[in-house]
């Protein structure tokens, strides 16, 4: 099996008054649950009232139990119908209230399994693939800057001082139609690979050098967690903090094997 290290640190920021960030993760022991691997997930919510607080705890819960509950051997289908029941979960409770009809929140989950990854997606908050000095984004931010890169408008580097940056083009709790990016991750996992998640919090105000820099001096992920909330409280800390960190401590030989055959007949 896959051995990891798991680490985790979140705070309110310098600005604001509540954190509406939440993270969990769950690593199953033997049995029929451990087919299903180990499931990270990190929210960044939105809403006044608790609003935020409340859609982004609803959105990985759900998403938590959901996937487990699942019987599919399907990673990407449990993931991506986890979703789905997570934005239902969180528009449901949205509407009971009219101080929270409009929460929502971010949603970003990595499924580590059999030495393969799978990741499904939706907002702002980011995942990353560390390995050495290495840092790789597998996913891709659901933001109006974004699309404004894609077309040709602006450039990436004019994207990280656009004063829209922070508007989202998707989230859970916002429509009852949700597309969802749910893939397998086309990159053979290594001992002391590190997987990151975090809000943008963290990701638009330390910058991918700082992350790697601070990875390499700490190594361990409750450590390296704190370090990065430290660091964007440093400059400035605009919003909530918060990051999950998974270190590749083991790999499981058989399935690399096996996989790595796979790969070599397709």
């Amino acid at each position: 099996m896959i051995s990891l290290t798991i680490g985790s640190a979140s705070h309110i920021g310098m600005k604001k008054d509540e954190n509406q960030d939440y993270c969990s993760y769950h690593i199953p022991a033997n049995g029929a649950e451990s087919k299903k691997g180990t499931l990270l997930a990190l929210a960044d919510g939105m809403g006044g009232m608790g609003g935020g607080s409340l859609a982004s705890r609803i959105a990985v819960d759900t998403l938590m139990e959901t996937y487990y509950n699942d019987v599919s051997d399907n990673v990407t289908e449990s993931l991506t119908k986890a979703f789905l029941k997570a934005n239902k979960q969180v528009i449901d409770k949205g509407a009971e209230h009219f101080e929270t009809a409009r929460m929502g929140s971010t949603l970003t989950a990595i499924v580590i399994t059999k030495n393969k990854m799978y990741y499904s997606h939706v907002g702002d908050s980011r995942g990353y693939l560390i390995y050495g000095n290495d840092i790789t984004q597998f996913t891709e931010d659901h933001s109006y800057v974004t699309s404004l890169v894609k077309a040709g408008v602006i450039t990436a580097e004019e994207a990280e001082t656009h004063p829209d940056r922070h508007v989202i083009t998707k989230a859970i709790g916002l429509s009852d139609e949700l597309a969802v990016d749910a893939h397998q991750i086309d990159r053979q996992i290594e001992k002391n690979m590190y997987i990151l998640l975090c809000c943008d919090g963290l990701h638009g105000v330390v910058s991918d050098e700082d992350i790697v820099n601070t990875l390499n001096e700490y190594l361990e992920p409750d450590v390296v967690a704190e370090k990065l909330v430290d660091k964007a409280n440093e400059n400035g800390g605009p919003d909530n903090i918060t990051v999950l960190i998974a270190r590749i401590d083991k790999v499981d030989l058989i399935s690399s094997v096996t996989n790595r055959l796979i790969d070599l007949v397709r």
